[in-house]
Order: C-alpha cells, then structure tokens, then sequence
C-alpha cells in the first residue's frame, strides 16, 4: 500500500490551525497548551512514519520546526505569565486605593464637593512667587458665584478654604462645583497655576482593565486612583 508523502511544514500548519480553535479562559489555557504538545508530537509522528523514504525529512528542517514550536511555546507561557502578573497588580491597587477609604485625599481636578453644612477646600500649585492670587468658585452653570482674594503667595503648593457663602452672603446648595485661579507677579504678568481637589473617599469601585476608582463624598462622579496626588 502507497502513502503519500507529507510536506515538512504540514504538522505545523495543522498545529497551528488546531490552536486557533482552542477555548478560551485560563483553565482551558493550560488545557490548550497540553493539547497542542501532544499535537505536535502525533503529527511529528505521523509525518515520520509517512515520509517519503527517498526524500526524507533533513535533520535540519527537523531542528528547525521543533525550534518554531519551542518559540511558540515560550510565547505563550510568557504571555500566561504576563496575564497572571496583570491580575495581580489590579489586586494590589485595589488593596491599596482600600486603606484610603475615610481619609482625605488630593487628586487633579479643580472640583470642590460642598456638604450640607460646612465648607470645603481645594488647591492648586504655582510656578512661581505670586503678588495677587485669586480664586472663582464657579456652579454647575459656569457662573462665578464666589471670588477668594488669596493676596501673594510664594512658589509651590497653596491650599484654600470657601465657607459654602456666595458673594451675595447667601448659603451655596450642597453639591459639586468648579474653580479657577488666577495669578499675577509684581509686574503685572501671568503666573501659571495649576489646580487640584480634595475629597474623603467614601468607598472604592475595581474598573477592571481602568484601575480602581475612588467614590468622594457628595460627588457622583468617581475618581481614578492615578489621579491621587497625595493624602491630607
């Protein structure tokens, strides 16, 4: 009885083809790679056992597909490997954005959470020495319902408090506003200033693939743990 010869990439081709229509999941990952082992060394076989006893398969070309498929292999252990370390770096930032919950934090954003009663506080940093600094408290409109004259502040972190009063001496509602600050030098020219937030963390939400995320209180919107710039 004839055979007929099999080519010396076909067992390749087939290993190939029976790896794409493998499952999925980390379980049947592993399953996966057992089975296109044991696919491999079957179709080795058969093409020995089948190969043309006039043109046999050289030990080069031998050699040469049993290192594609140990590359193969590698890659996809170290991309196992690479999932594994994924998951549980998401693991420790959730652990981690936990040990903040009740205490006040600093995050970029120029949102400020006023409660029922009381006021809050924000911050923001200048480049440089400032001779007149400024602070719009803005609503959800965008209009300026309050101005904080802070006078000259030096280089570097600034910190500011607003008592929840409008400019008109009235209470402002409970709820989420904005702020912008303005500054000046001696000479009358622009200093940058760059913004930032405070807020008790409430509770944390784990985003999958986005981080952990960090619920403030009074705020609907969440913020996200790489956002955080410091703890008060």
């Amino acid at each position: 009885m004839s055979t007929s010869p099999i080519s010396s990439n076909s067992f390749l081709s087939s290993l190939q083809t029976s790896s794409s229509s493998g499952t999925s999941g980390s379980a049947a990952s592993g399953l996966s790679g057992l089975n296109n082992v044991n696919t491999f060394y079957t179709l080795l076989v058969t093409q020995l056992t089948n190969q043309d006893p006039m043109n046999p398969m050289s030990n080069t070309d031998l050699s040469a597909q049993l290192a594609q498929f140990s590359t193969a292999s590698g890659i996809q252990s170290m991309q196992q490997s690479m999932a594994t370390l994924t998951a549980q770096l998401a693991q420790t930032q959730g652990l981690q954005a936990a040990n903040l919950v009740g205490q006040t934090v600093v995050f970029d954003n120029n949102s400020l959470s006023l409660p029922s009663s009381g006021g809050t506080a924000g911050g923001f940093t200048l480049a440089s020495a400032a001779q007149n600094v400024q602070v719009q408290v803005l609503n959800s409109s965008g209009q300026t319902i309050d101005t904080l004259q802070l006078g000259a502040l030096p280089t570097g972190v600034q910190t500011f408090n607003w008592d929840g009063s409008t400019s008109g001496g009235q209470q402002a509602p409970a709820g989420n506003y904005t702020f912008n600050v303005s500054a000046t030098d001696g000479t009358g020219q622009p200093v940058a200033a760059v913004p930032f937030g405070t807020g008790k963390v409430q509770s944390v939400y784990l985003n999958g693939s986005n981080g952990p995320a960090l619920q403030m209180e009074g705020q609907s919107s969440t913020v996200p743990l790489s956002s955080i710039v410091g703890v008060m």
